[in-house]
């Protein structure tokens, strides 16, 4: 049976982060967003992963992004200062510009990855810093898996890779995607923290139960990463944060119970 403590997760953090909406929007506001996490909590991650990698294939590509990244999975990635990300750029070989893009235009905007090798001299990587400081290192942290993995797929002109909070359903159908996604989540929940959140006698009622599923990454985001749902002044922004942690923990628990990863 699910953790009597995960029972309405999922509602629950909804509505602390629309505590502050204005209250004519704040119900409807709250089914939309619920709805559509439990789209993504009912996603077969597994199946999306499969048309595009199957276990052998993603085991040999983390084994050549650990030669860049040699602890990627046995810990976690903590620095979200900008000049230590903006020095571990450098030592990879890229670029790193942090800038501001604050406001409803810049609410979705994460990052990009660049590599036109006939303009710059070494690739580029943008992250929006308007973001609390643990998303904009998971935002470089996607980025760098893009850099890293097209070295491996030996792409030396790569056009921008924009990432975006709520383009979920874009992540999983493309592998370029996926295998940056690989990097940004293996940093954030390495395999001896997935295996106590996602491990064990939980691992079929996390396929089911988003409740579940948020209950356990909430107290991850919190306790490990350092992150809450306390900006207050933008809703719609920790809207978006709090879809990217379902997807997250559903990719994480993907990679951990069915690639062994």
């Amino acid at each position: 049976m699910p953790d009597s403590r995960s029972t309405g997760a999922l509602k629950g953090a909804i509505g602390e982060i629309l505590k502050v909406a204005q209250t004519g929007t704040k119900a409807t506001s709250a089914r939309k967003a619920e709805a559509d996490f439990r789209t993504i909590g009912r996603r077969d991650y597994d199946a999306e992963l499969r048309k595009h990698f199957d276990p052998p294939q993603l085991r040999r590509m983390l084994k050549e992004v650990r030669k860049s990244l040699p602890t990627l999975n046995h810990e976690v990635y903590r620095v979200t200062d900008i000049g230590r990300l903006t020095k571990i750029a450098a030592e990879l070989g890229v670029v790193l510009q942090a800038r501001a893009f604050p406001g409803a235009e810049g609410a979705g905007f994460r990052g990009f990855y660049v590599h036109e090798a006939e303009v710059l001299k070494r690739p580029l990587i943008w992250i929006n810093t308007a973001a609390p400081a643990v998303a904009a290192a998971a935002a470089f942290w996607h980025e760098i898996g893009h850099h890293l993995t097209n070295q491996i797929w030996g792409f030396s002109n790569a056009p921008a890779s924009a990432a975006f909070g709520t383009k979920y359903s874009d992540q999983m159908s493309d592998p370029k995607e996926i295998a940056a996604d690989l990097v940004r989540v293996l940093a954030g929940y390495p395999k001896p923290i997935a295996q106590r959140l996602f491990g064990g006698p939980d691992q079929e009622e996390l396929r089911a139960d988003v409740d579940l599923l948020v209950a356990k990454a909430m107290s991850h985001v919190r306790s490990v990463m350092r992150f809450d749902f306390q900006r207050r002044t933008a809703p719609k922004e920790d809207l978006y944060y709090l879809g990217g942690m379902i997807h997250t923990a559903k990719l994480r628990t993907t990679l951990l119970t069915e690639y062994g990863i």
